[in-house]
Formats: structure tokens, C-alpha cells, sequence
């Protein structure tokens, strides 16, 4: 049976925090609130784990899955190769909602980039994320909380009725207002390319990046 712990995402208790931690580092699934959406959490690292991600989400395909990470040193263990516009882009909108792809080192699992050779990851905001990142000590899978094509889901009860197994702890913070979900911005390229509008607008990424190309993003 799946355990639910009440959380409040500005100032997490540390009980909390210490138990999803240790169940991540035990190859063990979670959900928990980010700054735009629920998110599914596993070790970034453990493909056992990153595959029980796969199965819940009901993830079929070569769609990758994003991670975030603690800080830039923890970036680095995932790619070698970071652009002066993708630093431009880091400097702007880290921490925040802003998913950069990167070019994926050897070490990333397969399962991650699911072949594409490239890894989108992004250092959060939220307090909460920040706390768990430093207490799991390892990248951390976010995808969002729900199956694969379905509506986004806003509170761990709907979440519960729609993945009624695979996850071991679910962080409660309440009702999530109805956020779009993370720009993501591909870095491989220059110059870099908007893959999926998001919370960042593009109005926004334009004025730190006159260059920018891709689709339309919320303003």
C-alpha cells in the first residue's frame, strides 16, 4: 500500500523529506509536487527504477524523460557539453520551470534518453525540490503524474484513482493550481530551439535570446 505524507512545498518538514529520500535511494518510486505540476520521482540513475516510471506512467515509445538536478556540479555528471547560449539561458532562468536538452554523457541510461543521446534536465525552484535533490543525492525523474496521454492531474487523490499502484510514497501538498507544465528548450542546436511552450514565455526567452527559434509559448 502506497503511503501518503502531507507536505507544504514552501517549508518541507524534514521527516518527510528524509523518507522520500531513502525510498528514492532504495530504487523506490514517489510523487511529489514541483513548481508547475505533480511529478513522478525516481533515482535518475537506476534504470530498475526509472523503468517502474515507464510501467506506471503506461510510457510506451522513444519520448524521453526529463530530470531535475541540485546545482550545476550535479548537471555535469549528465552532459560535458554546454553552450555559452545555453549558459546564457542557465544564468536567466535557473532555478525554475525552464527544461534545457543537453547532450547526454554515456553514463545517462538508456532509459532516460530512450536513445535520443540527449538528456532534458532542469534545476527547480521549489524549496521542496531543492531539499529532496540534497538529501537523495542523485538526479531526479519528473515527469508528470499521470498516464501517458491523459489529462494533467492536479491533487495525489485524483493521482491515486489514476495510478492505483507502483508508487511508495505520494507527497501531499494539496490542490495544485492549474499550471502549464515546463518550457523545454533543446541546447543541442544554435541556435537553440523551443520544443514544448510552457510556463517561460516566449516573450521572455526571446529578450534573453533574440536568436531563439520554435513555436509559441504562452505570454
Amino acid at each position: 500500500m502506497s503511503l501518503v505524507m502531507k507536505v507544504d512545498p514552501a517549508h518541507p518538514e524534514d521527516k518527510a523529506m528524509v523518507l522520500a529520500a531513502e525510498v528514492i535511494q532504495a530504487g523506490g518510486v514517489i510523487v511529489y509536487p514541483t513548481e508547475t505540476l505533480y511529478g513522478i520521482g525516481a533515482n535518475g540513475w537506476d534504470g530498475s527504477a526509472i523503468a517502474k516510471v515507464r510501467a506506471i506512467k503506461q510510457r510506451e515509445g522513444h519520448k524521453p524523460i526529463l530530470v531535475i538536478v541540485k546545482d550545476e556540479q550535479q548537471l555535469a555528471t549528465l552532459t560535458t557539453e554546454i553552450s555559452d547560449e545555453a549558459r546564457l539561458l542557465m544564468a536567466r532562468f535557473w532555478p525554475g520551470p525552464l527544461t534545457l536538452v543537453f547532450k547526454a554523457t554515456k553514463e545517462v541510461p538508456d532509459l532516460l534518453s530512450h536513445g535520443s543521446g540527449t538528456i532534458g534536465v532542469r534545476i527547480p525552484l521549489s524549496p521542496l525540490c531543492h531539499r529532496l535533490l540534497s538529501l537523495c543525492g542523485c538526479p531526479l525523474t519528473s515527469t508528470s503524474a499521470n498516464l501517458s496521454g491523459g489529462p494533467s492531474l492536479h491533487a495525489v487523490k485524483e493521482i491515486h484513482l489514476a495510478i492505483p499502484r507502483g508508487v511508495d510514497l505520494f507527497l501531499d501538498a494539496g490542490v495544485l493550481p492549474p499550471t502549464p507544465p515546463s518550457t523545454v528548450v533543446d541546447v543541442t542546436v544554435s541556435p537553440p530551439r523551443i520544443l514544448r511552450p510552457g510556463v517561460v514565455p516566449l516573450r521572455a526567452l526571446r529578450e534573453a535570446l533574440p536568436g531563439i527559434q520554435g513555436g509559441e509559448a504562452s505570454d
